[in-house]
């Protein structure tokens, strides 16, 4: 039996200074713990979701010093879709997606074949007369706008205007436009200097404008032009000569979907001289290549297997994604063409995987058919959600990529300035829950303030984030590139030795 006087030493009179010290400690660590609760219960959801991704992006150890990009360049003519193809006097009673257009009857088909689904797209214009017909009456249209264009530029101009400790080299053809529009401290190069600017027409429209007997289900926009030197082998030459000169710690290629539009025999000579060269870049520097709009199969098939695998890295979206699963023997094929609304995200990611899985890099170096294979890293792209997948060791702060390339999507197409936060122009437009990962079993369950899920699938990392979209988007046009090179710069890359291959 205890005593009814005992009382643990601790409890004594005698420590009523250490009482006094531990009740002044939690006091004000439970006032100040309340009400740090009570002030994140009072943010609406996009303001907590913004906040959560400052928190997640944190600058890698090391920093991409260095970097060149090319090779597609020009100024985009940013115009009112609807206002200009119904200003060109053609008629269409159904759309239809015309892989290369020869007139604007075509144009007309093609356009609302993707604007009934909301999708966004590029075709060529193989008539040069039919193209400066177009471009005529854009450029009569009062709203029309010209700005810097062409994936490589714009990444360029991206990565030159927040990333200032990065030394950026763009090679691609620039004319004196383009020279005045691209930011000041990006490196050109005269030998790609052009008379006259490549010039592309950016059919922009807005979810609910009508163009026939059709709605827009979702902003978007569908791009065309008549390129004669983005796919040249001179800037392809270029490109490849300035990687050995100027010695970057990062390659980005980008443009590779403009050789669609060539004869087979000049773009299969153009994939050989772009294979040979990647080859050639030490693998210890990541390529990142920044996939764009395809409709020819055999290209396309081209691309995946002569290209695809010696990249480091690859910026895609749905658009791309399910048509390479489609013509590829890839899962869920009948996912293309993307129809209005977004792919389901359990199907995105059984693409993603198989996708690296097939044509990545293989960290065991036991597979005699991948000698040589680098892709190691994926970032996917859409409207409403974003995924980030990663195998082997080599890349690394990936959330970090993640939640960058989110923020900057719904800042830039609602034209929201870096240092602000307007949640009334942005909203969530994800489900409260569902399936992210059938095999896995991996449900979502949709936190404010911890939107970010992450998983293992075998040796494949994935990271997912749904996206702040714009009520009303000011432009739609190279959202895909911003997010891309801004998830790209706040990625790491190391790889340990050097492969037997190179």
């Amino acid at each position: 039996m205890f005593s009814e006087t005992f009382v643990p030493s601790i409890f004594s009179y005698k420590h009523r200074l250490l009482h006094l010290s531990v009740l002044f400690f939690i006091v004000p660590y439970w006032y100040s713990h309340y009400n740090e609760q009570h002030r994140l219960s009072s943010y609406s959801v996009e303001t907590a979701m913004f906040l959560s991704w400052e928190r997640a992006i944190v600058k890698p150890g090391a920093m991409f010093k260095k970097a060149v990009i090319g090779f597609n360049c020009n100024v985009d003519l940013i115009v009112s879709g609807v206002r200009v193809v119904e200003a060109l006097n053609t008629t269409c009673s159904e759309g239809k997606d015309q892989e290369s257009m020869e007139s604007l009857a075509d144009l007309h088909q093609t356009f609302a074949h993707f604007f009934q689904r909301g999708a966004a797209a590029e075709r060529y214009m193989s008539s040069e007369e039919q193209f400066n017909i177009l471009v005529n009456e854009a450029e009569a249209s009062t709203r029309s706008h010209h700005h810097i264009g062409g994936n490589a530029a714009l990444m360029a101009d991206r990565i030159a205007a927040n990333f200032p400790s990065t030394e950026v080299y763009l090679v691609g053809p620039i004319g004196p436009r383009s020279q005045a529009l691209i930011h000041p401290s990006v490196k050109r190069t005269n030998s790609t200097r052009i008379l006259k600017d490549e010039l592309h027409v950016i059919l922009e429209y807005k979810q609910g404008e009508i163009l026939g007997d059709w709605v827009a289900p979702s902003s978007s926009r569908f791009i065309t032009s008549h390129d004669h030197f983005s796919g040249s082998m001179v800037v392809m030459e270029m490109f490849f000569k300035a990687i050995a000169q100027f010695r970057p710690d990062l390659v980005i290629i980008t443009g590779v979907h403009l050789l669609e539009f060539q004869s087979k025999e000049m773009r299969q000579e153009k994939m050989r001289l772009i294979k040979r060269n990647l080859l050639q870049i030490n693998p210890k520097t990541p390529i990142h290549l920044e996939l764009g709009s395809l409709a020819d199969e055999a290209f396309s098939t081209d691309v995946i297997s002569k290209i695809l695998p010696y990249v480091d890295s690859l910026g895609i979206n749905e658009q791309e994604l399910t048509f390479l699963s489609h013509i590829a023997d890839g899962p869920y094929r009948e996912e293309y063409p993307v129809q209005a609304g977004t792919v389901h995200v359990h199907k995105v990611v059984e693409m993603l995987h198989w996708l690296l899985k097939t044509y990545g890099r293989d960290p065991t170096g036991q597979n005699p058919n991948k000698v040589g294979y680098r892709l190691s890293r994926i970032h996917f792209h859409c409207l409403t959600y974003h995924i980030m997948v990663s195998s082997g060791t080599d890349w690394s702060n990936l959330a970090a990529g993640l939640a960058a390339g989110a923020r900057i999507a719904g800042r830039l197409s609602c034209n929201i300035g870096a240092n602000t936060m307007d949640s009334e122009l942005l909203e969530i437009r994800t489900a409260a829950n569902f399936v992210l990962d059938k095999k896995m079993e991996k449900h979502y369950q949709f936190e404010s303030h911890n939107p970010i899920a992450s998983w293992m699938r075998e040796d494949v990392l994935f990271v997912f984030t749904p996206v702040l979209v714009c009520r009303l988007p000011s432009k739609t046009v190279g959202i895909d590139d911003a997010i891309s090179a801004t998830g790209l710069l706040y990625s790491q890359f190391y790889r340990l030795g050097r492969p037997t291959h190179w």
